[in-house]
């Protein structure tokens, strides 16, 4: 019998080599499976990845301004009821002052009062015993007084002594009784203003309970938005981490997609294709611009590749020079999108230009065309968002593969 070569140490080592050989060109492989749908296909993929990341994003940061908003207000009213809790602590210390002052002059006229009062209780009971002494002698010892008299002066002047005890006692109580009515009205002021005082602070000491009842709460609800922003920020913080990495995903489906667009560019430039550089203009000359090259655009911020020219849907789009049509299809955010390769100039210098979001295209891939050819019409398909987001056509020059100011050779 013949032996299997494939048996034992042969085989193993045939399957180690499939291994090897599979491990080195299975890149390749998957490189060239890697057809023009399938970068197109990543590319939309990473669009809408990173489009659903951003709006998360953006919600997010609005809800965090949002809630910083809304923190300084609480701040700014906090410190608007601090300022009336300090005023109305001032006006309510200055309440206590007055109203201690007023209580303080109607217990010094309450004394004045009562001590006015005794006066007048004291010489109110000497009059009465006057009166009683008096009564007495004219009852009983008057007689004998009077039989004492050896005329009509002495008895004039007991009669006269008689009613000046009496007036003067009148006269006495009458002004007690004057000082003490002055002295009542001026105790009744004095506890009028008192009262009022009194009352000034209570409404005072009202009004302090009542901010102080709203400044707490303005405490409860700042701790409750700064808690609420610490959130908010701890999600818009991974949230960014999250956009940031499909802004790269986009990026380099991006980037994958202009390989492909440099690959088309090399497969259809022989050497044999020649670019002149004279270059005409893509559509009807004096077409102003809206965004230029360099300028900020796109969804991830990065610089303006091309050229902007806002146009009317379906205005005739020329090649710009001689050349060979290496891509004629939809091209994500390029959308319908025509790129000529132009061949090498005689600086050496291989050139292409790219005109993107066409409404339609009037060429096709391999196809041969001349300067001023019509290749397409105006559109807007693609990513077109922001001030580009009208009618109008990205213009590409791009040398050896990279994107270059194409106002500094085309016309327009």
């Amino acid at each position: 019998m013949k032996q299997n070569p494939f048996n034992g140490t042969a085989r193993l080592a045939a399957v180690l080599v499939f291994c090897t050989l599979f491990s080195l060109f299975g890149g390749v492989f998957a490189a060239f499976a890697a057809t023009k749908e399938d970068l197109q296909q990543q590319v939309d993929d990473a669009k809408d990845a990173y489009d659903a990341a951003a709006q998360q994003q953006e919600e997010l940061d609005e809800q965090v301004q949002q809630t910083q908003q809304e923190i300084g207000e609480l701040d700014a009213r906090s410190q608007e009821i601090t300022d009336q809790m300090s005023t109305v602590y001032a006006a309510l210390v200055d309440a206590q002052t007055q109203l201690d002052a007023a209580q303080s002059a109607a217990e010094t006229a309450q004394a004045a009062l009562e001590q006015k009062q005794a006066e007048y209780d004291a010489r109110w009971d000497e009059s009465k015993e006057q009166l009683a002494a008096m009564q007495k002698l004219h009852y009983s010892g008057s007689l004998s007084i009077l039989s004492q008299i050896t005329d009509l002066f002495q008895l004039l002047n007991f009669a006269q002594a008689l009613t000046d005890i009496n007036d003067k006692n009148t006269e006495v109580l009458d002004r007690l009784n004057t000082e003490a009515a002055e002295l009542e009205e001026t105790r009744a002021q004095a506890q009028a203003a008192a009262d009022k005082a009194e009352a000034a602070r209570n409404e005072l000491e009202t009004q302090q309970q009542a901010l102080q009842t709203t400044s707490d709460q303005l405490a409860e609800a700042l701790m409750a938005a700064n808690a609420d922003l610490d959130q908010q920020q701890a999600q818009a913080a991974a949230q960014a981490q999250i956009t940031e990495e499909a802004k790269k995903a986009y990026q380099k489906a991006t980037a994958e997609l202009d390989a492909y667009a440099k690959s088309q560019n090399d497969k259809y430039t022989g050497s044999t294709l020649y670019c002149s550089l004279d270059f005409g203009c893509a559509l009807t000359p004096g077409m102003s611009i809206s965004c230029n090259f360099g300028d900020p655009d796109g969804i991830d911020g990065s610089p303006h590749g091309g050229t902007d020219f806002p146009a009317a849907k379906g205005t005739p789009i020329y090649a710009v020079a001689d050349g060979i049509v290496s891509a004629a299809r939809a091209m994500s955010s390029y959308g319908n999108c025509v790129q000529i390769s132009h061949g090498t100039a005689d600086d050496g210098n291989n050139y292409a230009t790219l005109y993107a979001h066409m409404s339609s295209i009037a060429v096709s891939e391999g196809q041969t065309v001349t300067k001023g050819q019509v290749i397409g019409y105006v559109g807007n398909t693609g990513a077109v968002s922001g001030k580009n987001g009208g009618y109008h056509l990205h213009l590409e020059l791009r040398i050896n593969g990279s994107r270059v100011n194409a106002m500094n050779y085309i016309p327009h």
